[in-house]
């Protein structure tokens, strides 16, 4: 028996999980080898478990899903669902924040393995392929696990390599992420890890967030509507003053001295019409005219419905425009000279 928890605690340190398909198959193997009247219909169980370990997904930085693409609030990469939707959610608050205030653009990827198992060349050809980070002040971060393959990385763009030196990047991963690491809690050790950086990102005042993060697209939306709405409201009064404009208009003395002096309505219900007579006399010459316009009864709002439902589409058009979640991101150019640490576990 103490040879079965010997075997069985080691397949557990190696693999991080007490769920791996391996760890499943290192149970029943040895329950085999201490049990030999256990029934024979378990043993086909053992091959097709371990066909799923060996056929998980090996990431290349080419095939590795990159959230922030489609949704610049998503910087965390979980392609296998290692991470709880609440660590993901808390990371991604966290990381956005860091961007808004610093300009830190942050890649975290954490993934059943990778290709070649190498995290330090997956990380600089993952900063090389996207260019994470802005272009001038080469901010970017990537944060790495491979928990099939039991290595870590936190690279650092050439900006953030006085901020974040390899000295520190190794100090937060021996304190902050190894021991979380070492009980398989995945959880805790990128919470832990991102906090850490956080923290010594925020006590350096010379790094300032690009005031494009929070009013890029947004902001460029939010003033094409706003002059749209101001030209738009510009027209309407310009129309109405002109229209005013042309009823005081005195074809007698050409001058803009015509008034309204008196106004009746006349009404035919058969016809569903009421036409308005108005009177205007010319306050320099005295010329008088009569002007007469029908209005239909049955949709004398029909105007003000028209002019309404304009300004509803206006501002419902406008209301659609502002969802930052539903806005891609973009990488800026940044840049990696091989700053941070990693290593395995």
């Amino acid at each position: 028996m103490r040879l079965f928890f010997n075997i069985v605690g080691r397949e557990r340190l190696r693999t991080g999980s007490v769920h791996s398909p391996s760890f499943l198959c290192s149970w029943i193997l040895v329950a085999f080898l201490l049990f030999p009247s256990l029934p024979a219909s378990l043993l086909p169980v053992i091959p097709s478990l371990s066909v799923s370990t060996c056929s998980a997904a090996v990431y290349t930085p080419d095939n590795l899903p990159i959230p922030y693409l489609n949704n610049k609030e998503n910087y965390v990469s979980n392609p296998d669902g290692i991470l709880s939707a609440e660590a993901v959610d808390s990371l991604n608050l966290w990381l956005g924040q860091m961007e808004q205030k610093h300009g830190v653009q942050t890649v975290l990827a954490v993934v059943e393995r990778i290709e070649g198992g190498d995290a330090y060349e997956f990380c600089m050809a993952l900063g090389r392929k996207y260019g994470i980070g802005s272009k001038e002040q080469n901010t970017g971060l990537i944060i790495l696990l491979s928990t099939g393959d039991r290595v870590y990385y936190i690279l650092t763009g050439r900006g953030l390599e006085g901020t974040l030196p390899d000295a520190i990047c190794k100090r937060i991963e021996n304190r902050q992420m190894l021991p979380a690491l070492r009980e398989g809690d995945w959880d805790e050790a990128m919470l832990n890890t991102v906090r850490a950086i956080t923290r010594y990102v925020d006590g350096d005042p010379s790094i300032v967030g690009s005031s494009d993060f929070d009013d890029g697209s947004d902001t460029i939306a939010l003033y094409v509507f706003l002059l749209c709405m101001a030209v738009g409201i510009g027209l309407i009064a310009l129309a109405a003053w002109l229209e005013e404009r042309k009823k005081r208009y005195c074809p007698s003395c050409h001058q803009y001295k015509m008034k309204r002096i008196s106004s009746r309505t006349t009404t035919n219900k058969s016809l569903g019409i009421r036409t308005h007579h108005d009177t205007y006399r010319c306050s320099h010459c005295f010329f008088t005219k009569e002007r007469h316009w029908d209005e239909n009864i049955n949709s004398g709002m029909g105007a003000a419905a028209a002019g309404g439902a304009l300004g509803g589409s206006i501002f419902r058009g406008g209301g659609s425009s502002f969802r930052g979640g539903s806005f891609g991101g973009s990488f800026g150019g940044g840049s990696f000279g091989g700053g941070g640490a990693g290593g395995r576990f």
